[in-house]
């Protein structure tokens, strides 16, 4: 692969994992006027729309075969509703600079899920990245000026494990379906299961919903720019670079989010949570190298 062939993905990649590094700060401030269920369905809603009204205008209606069904159904179901719903408890409660770290774990999970499913070994290098993570892991967690929110650290753990759920899951469809396609079924599949977790969450916490002018443009730029163009743009990069590449061009997310969070919050993380986070990046980058191209 050349220089030109892998500029247009590069670029691709990196300015995926800066939006989606924007979305965790989005996450944030809306969490202050929705519980994490209502804000996952509203963008659900309006991405399943303008999916909607795009297959019919460019595929001439959502046409996806009865065999692959169930697991855009799933895939949906995990990646675009519990997921979200996880990962924007998770980011109210602890805060985008702190959740977006703890998401830079994702390729560890990733190479485990490997070994799980797949039966790839892991080498005696990739065991030492691991465990020095984990170190990385205790220094972000444990230098926590406020204390150590436990149901909100679960929660994006939870969540990095579900998004690597999710791309096991949803991978052999991309070879299958046009892109457009997927991502509608996968929306649609999410706002069904959406709507039944929206209404429970809302039954049992009782929150406060709010439409700000702002809110509602942060809504809809969020679904369109980070969930539907990101994702667009996430396989497309996928799909021409290497593992090794893409891994480690993922490592943008979170400096770009803690960049954003001391810009529009003032959050300062502590020196041991920053010492936590680059060696959590340093051992993912590493895996990342260790990794041969595919």
């Amino acid at each position: 692969m050349n220089n030109n062939s892998i500029t247009k993905p590069l670029l691709a990649i990196i300015g995926v994992n800066f939006i989606w590094g924007f979305d965790f700060i989005a996450i944030e401030y809306m969490m202050d006027f929705m519980s994490p269920a209502v804000f996952t369905l509203s963008r659900l809603i309006i991405g399943s729309a303008i999916l909607t009204v795009c297959c019919f205008l460019f595929r001439g209606g959502i046409k996806i075969e009865k065999k692959d069904m169930p697991r855009v159904f799933i895939s949906g179901a995990i990646g675009m509703a519990i997921y979200f719903t996880i990962e924007n408890l998770g980011t109210g409660l602890t805060g985008a600079a702190y959740s977006s770290l703890i998401m830079a774990t994702v390729p560890i999970f990733g190479m485990i899920g490997d070994r799980i499913f797949f039966g790839n070994k892991i080498t005696p290098l990739k065991t030492i990245c691991i465990l020095v993570s984990i170190l990385g892991v205790y220094l972000l967690v444990a230098g926590e000026p406020m204390g150590i929110n436990v149901l909100g650290t679960l929660a994006m753990f939870a969540a990095a494990i579900l998004w690597v759920v999710y791309l096991v899951v949803v991978k052999p469809l991309f070879e299958r379906m046009d892109l457009l396609t997927l991502l509608t079924g996968l929306f649609i599949s999410g706002l069904i299961v959406e709507l039944p977790l929206a209404g429970i969450s809302q039954a049992v916490s009782h929150a406060t919903i709010e439409f700000t002018p702002a809110g509602i443009l942060i809504t809809i730029a969020t679904a369109v720019i980070c969930i539907i163009i990101g994702e667009f743009g996430y396989v497309y990069a996928v799909g021409k670079l290497s593992t090794t590449l893409a891994s480690a061009f993922e490592n943008i997310l979170p400096l770009t989010t803690v960049l954003f969070s001391f810009v529009i919050f003032g959050t300062m993380l502590t020196g041991s949570q920053i010492i936590g986070g680059l060696i959590i990046m340093a051992a993912v980058t590493a895996i990342a190298f260790l990794e041969k191209d595919k």
